[in-house]
């Protein structure tokens, strides 16, 4: 079967991304590995559905590149301006994703701007945080990022007991004498280092918060491009009313044979 497909970027994380308003539409974990496969493959770190909904403007189905179906905060906003595109949507948008429903506003010079849900606890794991903000997230502080040992230490995390079974998203991150904050991420599901995370970089930030006092917006520097995390905590250290922004940007369209 030939399908049309979208190839998208937001900040650095890639996205394949199809209409499936009709419902004809159905990929195996196989089919979806062989889709987001970078040398037989489009090539990509996951592949979006984008789909009916009765009550929201429309559905995001996201598969990781192994198949898996999970949340996705950089596909959420990729979503939103495929939608416009579609003409589903003009600026904003009501949609819903796998752990609930969200709002967007498209931005000038292509930014998309989503809400995420409450975040009501960042928990301590020795030294590093847990935050759940749609999915699961380990953060930890480290100093000379750059050099960092991302894909060996964050396949030990996201393999870890700690973690089982389900594993966990390896984030570290660090920040600056300067203030600036800089996050690289081994991402579950993909199984290697990505060049950026929305729901990554919404978690980095709240830890930033919690562990540095900072207030929001906090901008964050990925290997992808900036994301900036806006938020407000209660007194008693949750975080609601929390907004991801980052670039999006539209890559190419072409038809592949599944």
């Amino acid at each position: 079967m030939k399908i049309h497909f979208y190839k998208y970027q937001a900040a650095g994380n890639d996205f394949v991304l199809a209409d499936n308003r009709e419902g004809n539409l159905s990929f195996t974990d196989a089919q979806v590995a062989k889709i987001c496969d970078r040398r037989f493959g489009i090539g990509a770190d996951g592949l979006i559905l984008l789909e009916k909904d009765p009550v929201h403007n429309f559905k995001m189905i996201y598969r990781n590149a192994d198949g898996s179906e999970s949340f996705c905060g950089n596909g959420c906003r990729a979503a939103v301006h495929f939608a416009n595109k579609l003409g589903i949507i003009k600026d904003t948008a009501s949609f819903s994703a796998y752990d609930g429903p969200h709002t967007a506003k498209i931005l000038p010079k292509g930014f998309v701007r989503f809400s995420l849900k409450d975040v009501n606890a960042v928990e301590s794991k020795g030294d590093d945080y847990y935050i759940n903000t749609g999915t699961d997230h380990n953060i930890r502080f480290v100093t000379d990022i750059h050099n960092y040992p991302v894909a060996e230490e964050g396949r030990k995390i996201r393999y870890s007991n700690l973690y089982k079974p389900k594993g966990t998203n390896a984030n570290f991150i660090e920040v600056s004498p300067d203030q600036s904050v800089t996050f690289r991420i081994y991402e579950r599901g993909v199984e290697a280092e990505t060049y950026s995370s929305g729901s990554g970089a919404t978690a980095c930030a709240l830890a930033v918060a919690k562990v540095y006092g900072y207030s929001s917006p906090i901008k964050l520097n990925s290997k992808g491009g900036i994301l900036t995390v806006e938020f407000e905590t209660r007194q008693n250290g949750t975080f609601h009313n929390i907004f991801l922004t980052g670039p999006v940007e539209l890559v190419f369209e072409t038809e592949s044979v599944i």
